[in-house]
């Protein structure tokens, strides 16, 4: 296409918004997590999946060699199937928690069932991505302190870590805002005008129970001050600043104190330095 004709087609491209979208173009509120968009039934996205999104699809590259804590069944462990290594610490064992019947076994990846925190079947200076979700909020304070002590030598420098942790108060702050952020709010838009209060709202609440394995709220409210008496499946409280600041006294940069993926949960994102 000639200079001149591309150069009117694109000013034919610039005029053809003129008088659109009097006021100005608005698809969403990028910065509300539950803000209704002309995507409709196809804008929002599990909490898991922006997860991924956020802390592993960025980072984790084909010669990436990544240490996981805590793989349970191997959910997040099929996001790393493509890194160069994959090492994973439990404190099941495989057998117990089925891991290769899910993941499929392959010589690149290595379980460890783990007895203490020493990490000593690691070799030092070897991993250049760490990645836990849902298990560092089952681990008490000091517990977590033990761990990322000895995970340190065995980091390469400039690593990326992305840690899910328990933070009692961003957990109760959003069980208060769940009005806000609950996604029945989004989906009764969806449910048909001709219903009103009660019968909508139950409409809505039996539409959430197909699409979702189980519908769960608190029972009661975790305090800060509580024991760290150990029990099964317990949350522990860590804290985003206590943490933070127990990384940084390690040898480690805060890149992120909560990449901001999950309402209820701090997901600190940090380097090995």
């Amino acid at each position: 296409m000639a200079n001149t004709q591309l150069a009117e087609r694109l000013r034919k491209v610039l005029a053809s918004f003129e008088g659109l979208w009097e006021g100005g173009y608005c698809e969403g509120d990028p910065l509300d997590p539950m803000s209704r968009s002309t995507y409709g039934v196809l804008g929002y996205m599990s909490v898991l999946h922006v997860v991924y999104l956020t802390c592993i699809k960025p980072y984790v590259t084909d010669d990436s060699i990544v240490l996981e804590i805590g793989p349970g069944r191997g959910a997040w462990t099929k996001a790393f199937l493509h890194a160069k290594e994959v090492w994973c610490l439990d404190a099941l064992s495989a057998e117990h928690n089925r891991f290769w019947d899910y993941v499929g076994r392959a010589p690149h990846i290595r379980y460890f069932q783990v007895s203490d925190f020493s990490c000593s079947m690691l070799p030092e200076n070897k991993f250049d991505y760490l990645f836990s979700y849902g298990t560092f909020c089952h681990i008490p304070f000091e517990g977590i302190t033990e761990y990322m002590k000895n995970l340190h030598p065995k980091m390469k420098t400039g690593a990326h870590c992305f840690v899910m942790l328990a933070d009692y108060e961003k957990y109760n702050s959003a069980w208060d805002n769940g009005h806000k952020l609950n996604i029945i709010n989004a989906i009764e838009a969806i449910v048909p005008k001709i219903y009103y209060g009660p019968v909508r709202r139950a409409l809505t609440t039996a539409i959430m129970a197909i699409l979702m394995d189980r519908n769960y709220a608190p029972k009661t409210r975790p305090n800060i001050n509580e024991d760290n008496e150990p029990l099964p499946g317990r949350l522990y409280h860590a804290g985003i600043e206590r943490t933070c600041n127990m990384l940084k006294g390690l040898g480690y940069e805060i890149v992120d104190p909560d990449v901001g993926a999950v309402h209820r949960d701090p997901i600190i994102h940090f380097v090995k330095t």
